[in-house]
């Protein structure tokens, strides 16, 4: 099965031989092709819909992993019962749904050894909450594909220390590691936040704003980051 790189990268940041909960699962495509390579022992598959849990059950029974995966409809963690599932994963969707889900069940997710997450959007905010709500980013990882630049982050439990908002916006960990495409993840974010202050400078009103404040300082410091880290 071929499941595309985004999806391999998250594969990537499952731990070896676990039993694996893939919340929002769609086609339940992760977990079976974690399962062809060996790498879990067996999966949940989640999803709120009961369209993407029927195209789930398909791909499972193609595959011959109906032994392997059970498909469960149902919203975020309520899918799971305590101490089932080692790795959570959650890809495909805002932070701010992510952190729902998480809140909503949090002693399901505290019980976790593992969580894989790659949101869409936000994930300076999602960064922010885990490491307030008691978890550290152990590995981060980038994957482009065409105009979209994927980020997807492996936390456990555990204390981490403080970081500015500036390398929160681009991934401690990916700084760090010197990830191949650090300097287009560089780019990214201060090109969005230069087009939002353009944006709210058309109004006097806006520039006087707490907002457009913090926004140009927060580019100021990404683009002294980005020269520290020789990404410029």
């Amino acid at each position: 099965m071929n499941i595309g790189d985004r999806l391999e990268a998250i594969g990537k940041l499952v731990p070896q031989g676990c039993v694996l909960a893939d919340i929002g699962t769609d086609h339940a495509y992760l977990p079976v092709w974690l399962l062809e390579q060996g790498k879990i022992a067996s999966a949940i598959a989640g999803d709120i819909a009961e369209g993407p849990c029927l195209a789930a059950k398909n791909t499972v029974s193609m595959h011959g992993m109906k032994g392997k995966v059970e498909v469960r409809l149902g919203s975020g963690l309520k899918v799971l019962q305590a101490g089932e599932a080692h790795c959570i994963a959650i890809a495909g969707m805002g932070a701010s749904t992510m952190i729902e889900i998480l809140e909503a069940d949090m002693p399901l997710a505290v019980e976790a050894k593992r969580l894989v997450l790659q949101p869409m959007a936000g994930a300076a905010s999602l960064r922010k909450w885990l490491i307030q709500n008691g978890w550290h980013i152990v590995a981060e990882d980038l994957v482009a594909d065409g105009r979209h630049l994927y980020e997807i982050m492996a936390v456990e439990r555990g204390e981490s220390e403080a970081f500015s908002d500036a390398v929160l916006e681009i991934g401690p960990s990916l700084i760090e590691a010197k990830h191949p495409l650090l300097a287009k993840q560089f780019a990214r974010q201060i090109n969005n936040y230069k087009k939002l202050l353009a944006n709210m400078g058309k109004s006097e009103q806006a520039r006087a704003s707490e907002k457009y404040i913090a926004w140009e300082k927060l580019v100021q410091e990404l683009e002294a980051l980005a020269d520290a880290c020789n990404c410029k």
